[in-house]
């Protein structure tokens, strides 16, 4: 697959995780926090966890916007295998982080969150691998 691809791809994906947690933390709290919590959610614990979730989503978007910039420099095929194998550390991190919350936390991300992060780590793998320009 060519460079041209799969950076707009993973740039996207990073951008509609950080809206998608964004729009989720704002428009409807109580929905989106209920599977994490048992009880009442307070208003408190409502502002708690937006406070976190807006810096983990605005993180999302940055980095969205961050392989959007590397794009539009048109790197030589090397460069870029560099640039995609320092992305799949990244979402590798990321997808760490995840296990552990969903085994020793009792979370972790919503379900689509965590797929587009699977998909964006493995393209930039495969990315890492075999791109070409």
């Amino acid at each position: 697959m060519k460079s041209k691809y799969i950076y707009p791809i993973i740039s996207i994906i990073n951008i509609l995780c950080g809206v998608g947690l964004l729009f989720a933390a704002f428009t409807a709290p109580v929905e989106f926090m209920s599977p994490y919590f048992e009880g009442e959610i307070s208003d408190d614990l409502i502002f708690f966890a937006q406070g976190i979730i807006d810096v983990t989503a605005m993180h999302q978007i940055a980095v969205g916007l961050f392989v959007f910039v590397l794009w539009r420099l048109k790197f030589d095929n090397e460069s870029n295998k560099k640039v995609f194998l320092a992305y799949s550390v990244f979402g590798g991190t990321i997808l760490l982080v995840a296990l552990f919350n969903f085994l020793f936390m009792g979370g972790g991300p919503p379900i689509p969150i965590f797929i587009l992060i699977v998909s964006a780590t493995l393209l930039g793998f495969y990315g890492s691998k075999k791109v070409i320009n």
